[in-house]
């Protein structure tokens, strides 16, 4: 008898994962690449520098590496929404190149917020002996780690999914870290699960050679892709649901207001194409799925292009 019953998360979790697994593992080699550049450099830095000015240096590392985290990003929604075909490195090249700027500002912030919650857990976990109410402020610490960890499974994949400014994606987030709150604790396990894997193969690095060399290979084919994986898993399809509502809202309002301008213009009213990538067209008879139905890859290429001459002419008009 055929099985129809519902799958659950984790099953189709581990499908895609095992999946994709070969592309996960080259994404997190490519990513390795200015990682293992980075921690070099911190190594040797410890030789000459220590304390605060070695945190500083050690931030500005971890910013300068960060704009690498949107390829792999980018590579790990689209795996983990189950496309099919993704070319890895084209697609984290890409991710890198249109999400470069962002990413640094979001290393910089990161470092920031970082280091003010781990700072702020360490001091009040050292002072629990002396007062009651360092126990609250512990708590409150905590929490608001939580919710800072939730706000960070949100931003980087919103970013390379929606062209948002970086506003509307912190304060979209921050509304998602609380409001998706299932989805963000089903990531959470699954990210604990895959750090509890890698903690678990470094327990038995009894040697501190052996455990740099496991740390170094768990760091290249393992961690990064793997987290950012299934965190994109449990949060995309509610994230991208909910954004692209409020986005063809706002979409539909926008395209009432053009229709009663051009009206009130005379102006004939066009379909709108603005969502046409022209540079992946060519002047072909080929088809391809548009909208719903099957279009000449020529004739969408027109219309999408008499589209924006239109739009440019007016522009010059106002």
């Amino acid at each position: 008898m055929e099985d129809n019953r519902k799958r659950m998360k984790f099953e189709i979790l581990t499908e895609r994962y095992f999946t994709n697994f070969w592309s996960i593992l080259l994404c997190n080699l490519i990513f390795f690449v200015p990682l293992l550049f980075a921690l070099a450099i911190m190594f040797l830095l410890q030789s000459f520098v220590q304390g605060a000015l070695y945190t500083v240096l050690s931030s500005l590392l971890v910013i300068a590496v960060f704009p690498f985290y949107s390829g792999l990003v980018l590579v790990c929604r689209n795996l983990a929404r189950g496309d099919d075909d993704v070319k890895v490195f084209s697609t984290f090249v890409k991710g890198v190149k249109d999400n470069f700027k962002k990413f640094t500002l979001y290393g910089a912030i990161t470092c920031v917020v970082f280091l003010v919650c781990y700072f702020s857990i360490s001091v009040y976990a050292k002072l629990l002996s002396l007062s009651w109410i360092f126990y609250a402020l512990l708590f409150v610490s905590i929490i608001i780690a939580l919710a800072v960890l939730f706000i960070f499974f949100y931003v980087p994949v919103m970013t390379v999914t929606f062209d948002l400014s970086l506003k509307n994606i912190v304060k979209n987030s921050f509304l998602m870290s609380f409001g998706e709150i299932k989805n963000n604790f089903f990531a959470l396990i699954a990210l604990a699960v895959v750090l509890a894997i890698a903690f678990t193969v470094l327990a038995f690095s009894t040697d501190v050679v052996v455990l740099i060399i496991m740390t170094l290979i768990l760091l290249s084919t393992f961690v990064p892709a793997t987290c950012q994986f299934v965190v994109t898993f449990f949060i995309y399809d509610d994230m991208y649901a909910s954004i692209a509502k409020r986005d063809d809202k706002s979409k539909m309002l926008d395209k009432a207001i053009a229709e009663a301008k051009a009206e009130a213009q005379g102006k004939t009213i066009y379909e709108d194409y603005s969502d046409v990538d022209i540079s992946s067209l060519k002047d072909t008879d080929d088809y391809i799925f548009y909208k719903g139905k099957m279009v000449k890859q020529s004739v969408l290429l027109k219309r999408a292009l008499e589209q924006r001459q239109q739009e440019s002419l007016e522009n010059k008009e106002v």
